[in-house]
């Protein structure tokens, strides 16, 4: 009987670790990607003319276009959002977007930017950093809107576009409250098994102990 509990309780452990690999797929996917380096880096101080921004990201940036138009990088500064120093659209190259550019006057400068996650999802977020060329270098005057990037213009696509990780730009990425829901429909599925594992044992422990239960054999004849 103890080795017959034994794998009972063995099935119980296995659901129960199944269920929590159940679980795994469900935080991956729900992640969205984050920035791990920049050029020019977050709250520096650049004081040579830049010819291009570029950032990169935790995971592949998906490029749903094809020509790097699902990604915006806008530069702005330093008189705020009211002058674009972007010189040109987008690339994507893995984990990378990176966009030309053409700074004006000394001062503070904004890079902001959206992608399409790894997950399906648009991100946006944006760093800062100051411009500080040496005395004489030439400033460019910059735009009132930026490039004009595939169906849109530059201007304000950031800001046009669904807030972070609230929207599925693709249309068909993987909504997370589902999956949630039904990694929470294994896991009580799991216990359920759980449960029902430990009362069967239960119960066969007590019909083994019960008088006539033993289905030893029989000395009734004296053999």
């Amino acid at each position: 009987m103890s080795r017959r509990r034994s794998k009972l309780f063995a099935a119980a452990f296995a659901a129960v670790v199944a269920a929590g690999l159940a679980l795994v797929p469900v935080t991956s996917a729900s992640a969205h990607d984050f920035l791990v380096d920049s050029t020019p880096a977050l709250n520096s101080t650049v004081t040579t003319p830049l010819s291009t921004v570029s950032l990169t990201f935790n995971d592949l940036v998906l490029d749903l276009s094809g020509d790097g138009s699902s990604s915006v990088v806008e530069v702005t500064g330093p008189d705020g959002a009211s002058t674009h120093f972007e010189t040109g659209c987008p690339t994507i190259l893995g984990r990378t977007v990176s966009a030309p550019v053409a700074l004006g006057a000394p001062g503070k400068y904004q890079v902001s930017w959206q992608i399409v996650s790894s997950d399906g999802h648009p991100v946006s977020n944006a760093i800062d950093f100051t411009y500080a060329p040496v005395a004489g270098t030439a400033p460019s005057a910059g735009s009132a809107s930026g490039p004009a990037c595939g169906s849109g213009g530059s201007s304000a696509s950031v800001a046009a576009l669904p807030a972070s990780g609230t929207a599925d730009a693709s249309g068909t990425g993987i909504n997370a409250g589902l999956i949630l829901g039904i990694a929470g429909g294994i896991v009580v599925l799991a216990i359920a098994g759980v449960i029902l594992v430990l009362v069967l044992s239960r119960r066969s422990r007590v019909v083994g102990d019960a008088p006539g239960g033993d289905s030893g054999p029989d000395d009734s004849t004296g053999l």
